[in-house]
Formats: C-alpha cells, structure tokens, sequence
C-alpha cells in the first residue's frame, strides 16, 4: 500500500522526475525557475503537493488546492491537477490512494466538491475518474497565453 504524504522542499528533484510522464514531450524548467516556482508553490495557502510513496520510491503525485469561496455558504471547493503515477506502478492502486487523500482533506476542510479537469482525449483517465465517483459535469473552456 502505499504511503500518501504532502511534498516538501527536498522533493522537487523526484517531483520533475514523475511529471515527466505527464506529456509527451519535456516540459521541464529550467533548474533556477523550477526552485523558484517551487518555493511558490510550497508556501500557497491551501494548496498541496501529494506523493504517493511505495518502498521509499516516489511512485505517483497530485497537486490539489482548497480555494475560499463565497457561494455555497462560504464554503471552499477543491481543484486537482497534475495527477501522475509512474508507468511501473499503475493499476497498482496509487491513483486511488491519492484521490482518497484528496477525498478526506477535501472533507476536512468542509468543501463542497472536489473539481478536475482532464484533456478530452484520455480515455483511460476519464474512466478512471468515473470509478472513483466522479461525472462529467460541465464543458471546460480553456485559453493558453
């Protein structure tokens, strides 16, 4: 089984190393950026970096944040993205072990939906996704700068 745990400063290294599976091709900073994004990132109310850890190797990660809001009787809602197993540990339950991670800090912190968004042709994830409660809900719009 493996052991969830948030990120922390030592972990950038291990982290680039398993969003490298994310894309097809290298989408790395470079090393100076990449301390300083994060830096950022560690020091984000609300937001957490999980690995998924199995015999001390990194083994999977999600990136979650719990965001404040004023609908819903203030209470926050839950974004995730960047979820990532390694090829050599899917189906092995690490995705599962993550969501329910995210399931339970989600519930922690009184929100009322956990929110993902995924690219349309990833079938496999949407499936996925689906198993652990999750429904297609909306039309997502998008614009890269």
């Amino acid at each position: 089984m493996p052991q969830i745990r948030p990120a922390g400063p030592d972990d950038l290294d291990a982290v680039l190393a398993i969003l490298d599976h994310l894309y097809d091709e290298p989408t790395r900073p470079d090393p100076a950026k990449a301390r300083a994004t994060w830096d950022e990132i560690l020091s984000q109310p609300g937001r957490i970096i999980l690995l998924a850890e199995v015999d001390g190797t990194l083994a999977g990660t999600a990136d979650m944040i719990i965001v404040p809001n004023l609908t819903r009787a203030a209470r926050p809602w839950v974004s995730v993205e960047n979820v990532v197993v390694a090829p050599t540990h899917r189906r092995q339950g690490i995705g599962r072990a993550l969501f329910a991670e995210i399931s339970t800090r989600a519930t922690n912190a009184g929100a009322y939906k956990i929110q993902l968004m995924s690219a349309a042709n990833r079938d496999p994830a949407h499936d996925f996704y689906e198993t652990l409660g999750f429904e297609k809900s909306a039309q997502a719009f998008k614009k890269y700068l």
